[in-house]
């Protein structure tokens, strides 16, 4: 015969409601703070918009030496590219150019 006291099954229900209660909010704080939770998705958000800016930068400056790189082939010689690259290089000056001194 099983003998059950009321303080018991009362015992028994509070420690239900107890630990689901604590499950509840265990998981509703990892929902929201976690690893993959709405904070850390608001602050991969901005990381991906930052990402994007820098690639459409880094795709600009691509197609920009792509350019000149094109201009450089030998069917299309650009004489004053060449010019402007060689004196860069190798740092010599033309003269018509003026330079200024700082002192």
């Amino acid at each position: 015969m099983i003998v059950r006291t009321k303080w018991r099954m009362v015992a028994a229900q509070l420690a239900l409601w107890i630990v689901a209660a604590g499950a509840v909010t265990y998981f509703g704080q990892q929902a929201y703070v976690g690893a993959h939770g709405l904070v850390a998705s608001k602050a991969m958000q901005e990381e991906i918009a930052k990402l994007e800016t820098r690639l459409a930068e880094v795709k600009a400056e691509r197609s920009s030496v792509e350019h000149r790189i094109d201009l450089m082939t030998s069917e299309r010689l650009d004489p004053d590219l060449l010019d402007e690259q060689a004196r860069s290089d190798l740092g010599w000056l033309s003269p018509a150019d003026r330079v200024l001194q700082n002192d």
